[in-house]
């Protein structure tokens, strides 16, 4: 029979094995003197020789995040506006009260509503649309944050996605010795040494030891460089590449004016998208004081009447107060409307701006985004180069090999259009919209050329390059992820 011998850490840990196994290796550091560094590497050998036999599982546990903690103990935001109004509708600015919950949770639970169809608003007023629907809806949700070992896959997915758990992975692995205890009893304790010295051939002793064999097989230890992020290295090449197409960088304030955001941008008062409950407003201060006053003159007169411009206007009268409110920035388009404020053609602007929209998260949609915003301003400048411009961003930028182009609406530019390309996992996702500014928009501030203007949204120009399914990991903490990306040179990827 052949004589075996091991290192007296690895028969200690084979003994103890043989003794309590099958084990769990977790469970091995309380029972033998040998921290779990020094475990586990000597049963990987010990496996490897055939010595012991192992057993994997992979237990899936949920935990609540901070955010889970607090909707099980005041219940879900959107549960909380249902509840209150259930018996009449209540208005906007009155639900913080009715609820007893922060106005900005309010934004983001009546954006669950409106999607999911539940509720009505009508001049500010939220009402139930479905008493039967709004009765059970969100309710297996509570019931999960209240039980998460009775999970079932659709609720922990739904949770999961809200922020409201966190999914942790627990690999156990159990051990049993594949010899038995005679075998084990002769085994000879021998050090193993893994450098042959002078000295050892100089005494002879490198007779009387064990060397540890040199294995081809076994891969070194992979070394991870620092690097750059690679959503935030993905922005500054967007900026290096516009810059280098001939455009200056525009900049703009993050707590903005309504007048800016909306009304400089021909967005009536009465606009849906100027609901209290699809902005951000600022609690303190609520307002900010007009400046540029011939200007917003001009934007005034353009909204009840059509000014100077031609139109109509939208026949109502024009409050100064409403467009001093202040806002977290929801578009990068207000950028925009600042540089027309002084912008001397031909020209050409763009921004990478951090934007703000209380909005429910999913894998294409996150409350903080950055758009791409640009506008050029040229007396020859024509529809057909907005569209190149678009496809230039898809094909080079994106790298999407499918484009397509829908007309659109938005009450800032005309003709507009949708730019949409095709994503590897999710399919045709819509990338932003454009257009040309409308005279209502370019007049009341001199300008009577034709601009050009695009807003785009570089989360998803860099989900569709990189072939990401979740906007949500563009912020990954995920190493393995983020180890694996391809380091980025401008826009090209080297290989």
């Amino acid at each position: 029979m052949k004589e075996l011998r091991l290192r007296p850490d690895q028969l200690a840990i084979l003994q103890a094995v043989s003794e309590y196994g099958p084990v769990l290796v977790a469970e091995l550091s309380d029972k033998i003197e040998f921290d779990r560094g020094t475990i586990e590497a000597a049963i990987g050998s010990l496996a490897a020789e055939g010595y012991l036999a192992r057993d994997t599982e992979v237990l899936t546990r949920y935990t609540l995040t901070p955010r889970g903690k607090s909707a099980r103990n005041t219940g879900l935001i959107e549960r909380s506006i249902l509840d209150a109004i259930a018996g009449n509708p209540v208005h906007m600015k009155d639900l913080p009260d009715a609820t007893s919950r922060p106005r900005g949770e309010i934004g983001a639970g009546i954006g669950i509503l409106k999607k999911a169809g539940l509720i009505s608003m009508d001049n500010g007023m939220v009402a139930p649309l479905d008493v039967e629907k709004t009765a059970v809806f969100s309710k297996d949700l509570e019931n999960g944050l209240a039980d998460l070992d009775s999970l079932d896959d659709e609720v922990a997915h739904r949770l999961l996605e809200r922020g409201l758990i966190e999914m942790e992975e627990q690999t156990l692995v159990t051990v049993k010795s594949k010899l038995n205890k005679a075998k084990i009893a002769k085994i000879i304790p021998t050090e193993e040494v893994t450098r042959l010295t002078p000295q050892m051939i100089a005494t002879g002793d490198w007779r009387d030891v064990s060397f540890k064999p040199y294995s081809l097989k076994t891969k070194p230890r992979t070394v991870y460089g620092g690097r750059y992020q690679p959503y935030r290295q993905f922005i500054e090449h967007l900026k290096q590449k516009l810059v280098g197409l001939g455009f200056k960088e525009m900049r703009g304030p993050i707590v903005e004016q309504e007048f800016w955001n909306f009304d400089a941008l021909y967005a009536p008062q009465d606009h849906s998208s100027r609901e209290d409950g699809d902005i951000l407003l600022i609690k303190e201060p609520t307002h900010g004081k007009l400046l540029k006053e011939n200007y917003v003159k001009n934007v005034g007169r353009t909204h009840e009447d059509g000014g100077d411009t031609g139109s109509l206007g939208h026949r109502y009268k024009w409050d100064p107060k409403k467009a001093a409110r202040l806002l977290l920035r929801p578009q990068g388009t207000a950028i925009s409307a600042r540089t027309l404020a002084g912008l001397e053609p031909p020209a050409k602007y763009f921004s990478v701006a951090r934007c703000y929209r209380p909005d429910q998260i999913d894998a294409t949609h996150a409350i903080e985004f950055n758009q791409t915003e640009g506008i050029i301003c040229d007396p020859d400048i024509t529809f057909r180069d907005l569209l190149g411009m678009l496809k230039t961003f898809a094909v080079e930028v994106a790298g999407a090999s499918e484009v397509r182009f829908r007309p659109d609406y938005y009450p800032f530019t005309s003709p507009s259009v949708e730019l949409s390309a095709k994503h590897p996992v999710l399919g045709y996702i819509e990338f932003g919209g454009a257009g040309i500014f409308r005279p209502e928009v370019t007049k009341p501030f001199g300008i009577d050329y034709p601009v050009l203007a695009w807003g785009l949204g570089v989360g998803r120009l860099f989900m569709t390059k990189y072939e990401i399914s979740d906007i949500r990991e563009l912020y990954s903490q995920n190493l393995d992820w983020l180890r694996s990306q391809q380091a980025s040179a401008g826009m090209e990827v080297v290989e």
